[in-house]
């Protein structure tokens, strides 16, 4: 992933760090950064598809999450996670996010993410569907590539 910008983010979900997140050594823990970039992910499909999970009988499940640390954040602070589709294959997808200052373009994180289409029901990866391609790729200012 090169450096990103906010501008390259349709989907920026503000977060408000908390107290409890800090650590032994004063800064927010990294396994919270991973908690941060879980509730980009959801916040993006609910935005795409609804919200009510028993009407999905296909979606998103988590293959592979890769994060990397650009610098310590600390309470308070208040950050938005950036989240894009990049690149849409037969079944699976690959997500780039990132987490920035609310009010600044300061990197905090970066996290690439490998998602499979699922049917629940057949409990089987299938071919991402072209209305879902569709969805994603008006959504995104960035398109991603198919």
């Amino acid at each position: 992933m090169n450096t990103p910008s906010k501008a390259d983010f349709s989907f920026l979900l503000p977060i408000s760090v908390k107290w409890g997140e800090m650590d032994a050594l004063g800064h927010v823990n990294n396994t919270v950064f991973f908690r941060y970039a879980e509730d980009g992910r959801i916040d993006y499909f609910h935005r795409l598809a609804g919200t009510d999970r028993n009407a999905w009988s296909v979606g998103p499940i988590l293959a592979d999450l890769r994060g990397s640390f650009q610098r310590q954040l600390h309470y308070p602070a208040e950050v938005v996670i950036g989240t894009r589709v990049a690149r849409i294959g037969g079944s699976s997808m690959a997500l780039e996010q990132a987490l920035f200052g609310a009010d600044n373009d300061t990197l905090f994180a970066t996290f690439e993410t490998a998602t499979v289409w699922f049917d629940f029901k057949t409990q089987a990866s299938i071919r991402v569907d072209d209305a879902a391609r569709a969805r994603i790729a008006d959504a995104e200012v960035i398109k991603p590539e198919m």
